[in-house]
């Protein structure tokens, strides 16, 4: 039986061998085609049974829920250090320059001497000043005791004249009443004469003579008084255009006090330079005038003296930074890798252009704590920390959208997209504060593609 089942083995692998010993290239070619066509058929079935048993794919949306957070605004900007507080200093009095001690661009502290005067020379102008108060003093003094001298004169001279004018007044009348007593002598006599009368003529004729001699005393007299007179007169109008008026007296005191004030200054002037010119306040020398050895006029430019104690940055903000920035807000400055405190301490209320044509606005920065690090003139980097809005519903900004209607986002709900009209708030550099529109927790998609539309159904993956 075992040998009967081995032979028809035998018989049907040799049966094979000569079946497949005996297809032709054209039948396998056939076969092959047969083959590939079933597995395709068999690809397109399965195709067909997963895509009607598997629902379609939603839209994936990034989405980001909204929560309570801090926005706060920020202003970078840059500009360029300065002095607020900057004095010239110029010589209180004209004398000679001993050393001046400092060169354009050196750092100085309070109270260091600066520029010293010639010794000699400031001695020389304190006598000078005190010769010139005395020579005005005496001067004054000499001016008043003649016309004081004066003044008396012409009161004397005014007083005689009015005496001399009534006594050249009485004797022209005495001197005309002898003339008429005179002519009526004559007359008399000459009646006399004719009538015979001897005794009565030489009565007469000692009348004559005696009146003849007493007008002659009295036209002696009035020359005499006329004489005077005209010499008081003299007097009188010399001493008057050589009287002081009022106003005259009081330029001659000015004048006095006005020496004994230039005289004082600058004895003041010498003792408050006699140890030297110093700082007022700690800075930078920004500009030197005086040379060693040259004489100064009274007033003359020395040198400019930049405070480094009261510093700002002279900054520019772009016109969208202007509802973000306000005076009194603070601020950090880096200056030549340090940063410093800062406030904002002036916002100009003109815009300016810059060299490309756009609007800026002009702005100080304070610096609240300056050192002997700072270097005037050099760049800044300053960041202004804007308006703060704390303890409120938050969003990234890219989540805003703004249409015609005003400002909306779009919010995932149980899948669905839904469109929310909110109101905004400030806004930093990555979020945005609500104020109206949103609840916290509530998830707003925070990249929105060109078919997302209201009502899509959705996937929403947390970004």
């Amino acid at each position: 039986m075992h040998k009967f089942w081995k032979r028809k083995k035998e018989q049907s692998e040799n049966t094979t061998e000569l079946v497949k010993a005996e297809l032709t290239p054209q039948q396998k070619k056939k076969r092959k085609k047969r083959i590939i066509g079933g597995v395709i058929a068999a690809v397109l079935v399965l195709f067909i049974v997963s895509r009607v048993l598997t629902p379609a794919a939603l839209p994936v949306v990034m989405v980001r829920s909204t929560e309570k957070g801090t926005v706060k605004q920020t202003i970078d900007t840059s500009g360029t250090v300065k002095t607020e507080q900057q004095k010239t200093y110029f010589s209180p009095l004209a004398a000679k320059v001993e050393v001046c001690k400092v060169q354009e661009g050196d750092a100085v502290e309070a109270g260091q001497v600066l520029l010293t005067y010639d010794a000699q020379d400031l001695e020389n102008r304190k006598k000078e000043a005190a010769l010139q108060n005395d020579e005005a003093y005496y001067g004054y003094q000499n001016t008043m005791d003649k016309n004081s001298k004066d003044t008396s004169e012409y009161s004397r001279s005014s007083h005689d004249v009015e005496i001399l004018e009534q006594q050249v007044e009485n004797a022209k009348a005495e001197v005309r009443a002898l003339k008429q007593y005179l002519t009526d002598m004559g007359c008399f006599l000459r009646e006399a004469q004719n009538d015979n009368h001897k005794n009565l003529a030489e009565e007469y004729q000692a009348k004559i003579d005696q009146a003849t001699n007493q007008l002659a005393v009295k036209e002696e007299e009035l020359a005499e008084f006329q004489s005077d007179l005209s010499e008081q007169k003299g007097i009188k109008n010399s001493t008057e255009s050589t009287m002081m008026t009022a106003d005259a007296k009081k330029q001659a005191e000015a004048s006095k006090e006005l020496q004994a004030l230039k005289s004082a200054e600058v004895t003041d002037a010498v003792a408050q330079v006699s140890d030297g010119i110093k700082a007022d306040f700690a800075g930078i020398v920004t500009g030197v005038k005086a040379v060693d050895g040259s004489n100064v006029e009274n007033g003359g430019e020395l040198f400019t003296v930049s405070s480094i104690e009261k510093v700002c940055v002279d900054v520019s903000f772009s016109k969208s930074d202007l509802e973000k920035i306000e005076e009194g807000q603070k601020a950090v400055a880096t200056i030549a890798g340090k940063q410093y405190e800062g406030t904002v301490t002036r916002i100009s209320r003109a815009a300016a252009k810059n060299e490309k044509g756009a609007s800026i606005i002009q702005g100080e920065i304070h610096i609240d704590n300056p050192d002997t690090d700072l270097y005037l003139g050099v760049d800044a980097r300053v960041m202004v920390e804007g308006n703060k809005a704390e303890n409120v519903v938050v969003i990234p900004v890219e989540a805003i959208n703004i249409g015609k209607d005003g400002s909306f986002v779009y919010v995932v709900t149980d899948g669905m997209v839904q469109k929310r009209m909110v109101t905004a708030g400030i806004s930093s550099d990555e979020y945005t504060e609500i104020k109206k529109g949103l609840e916290v927790g509530e998830q707003v998609i925070i990249s929105v593609d060109a078919g997302i539309e209201e009502g899509m159904a959705v996937n929403s993956v947390e970004g």
